[in-house]
C-alpha cells in the first residue's frame, strides 16, 4: 500500500438507483397483471380479473411450496439439493465501477503481478544459488 490513498476520502462514487422488481414483472403473473383503470363497470369482468389474479397467485405460491418441501425431502433424505437460481444469480454479477475505479483496479493487478514475478524470480535465483553452491 502507498503513502497516499489512490481513493480520496472527500470524494463519494454516485451509485446508480437499483432497477425496483415488481412481484408482477414475474413471468407467471404477467398475463394476469392487474389494468392501471378498469374502464368498465360491469361487475362479472372485475370479478373475473380478480379470480384471474388470485389463482396466478396461487399456483405460484404452489409451485414455490413445491419446490421447498422437495428441498426439505431432500435434505433429510441426505442429497444435496440443487442450488437456487437466485442464490446463483447474485454470485456471477459484479458491480458497476466508475472509469477511474475500474483503471485503478487494472493497475494494482499489473503492478501485483509484477510485484509476484520479481519476487518467483528471486526465490528461483535462491533456490539455484543454493544447489549450486556446494552448500
Amino acid at each position: 500500500m502507498s503513502l497516499f490513498s489512490r481513493k480520496p476520502k472527500n470524494r463519494r462514487r454516485r451509485v446508480r438507483a437499483k432497477k425496483t422488481v415488481d412481484a408482477w414483472d414475474l413471468p407467471a403473473l404477467k398475463k394476469v397483471k392487474p389494468k392501471k383503470k378498469v374502464r368498465s363497470d360491469d361487475l362479472v369482468d372485475r370479478v373475473y380479473q380478480i379470480n384471474a389474479q388470485i389463482g396466478a397467485i396461487e399456483n405460484f405460491l404452489a409451485e414455490k411450496n413445491a419446490a421447498r418441501t422437495y428441498s426439505e425431502q431432500l435434505k433429510r433424505v441426505g442429497i444435496i439439493p440443487p442450488p437456487d437460481c437466485t442464490a446463483r444469480r447474485g454470485r456471477g454479477t459484479k458491480p458497476m465501477l466508475s472509469h477511474a475505479e475500474r483503471r485503478r483496479y487494472y493497475a494494482e493487478r499489473s503492478k501485483n503481478g509484477i510485484h509476484f514475478f520479481f519476487l518467483f524470480c528471486l526465490a528461483c535465483a535462491l533456490v539455484w544459488w543454493l544447489l549450486f553452491s556446494g552448500v
